[in-house]
């Protein structure tokens, strides 16, 4: 660590933020969608099963398969 590197500094750079996908899909949970993660659908939360490839909802229905 050099004479100008403050710690406050080296953190603000290593920000360990959301990445991009994962701040989209908080955004889509709160409108009530979710993303297929097999065929990137993005459907109803409250749907059992997504619509184009019928791979099963486990985030609102875990006990459902």
């Amino acid at each position: 660590m050099g004479w100008k590197e403050k710690d406050w500094k080296k953190n603000q750079n290593q920000k360990g933020g959301d990445s991009r996908r994962d701040i989209e899909i908080e955004m889509l949970k709160i409108q009530g969608l979710l993303v297929c993660p097999k065929c990137d659908l993005t459907y109803s939360l409250y749907q059992h099963r997504c619509p184009h490839c019928d791979e099963p909802n486990k985030t609102h229905y875990p006990a459902k398969v």
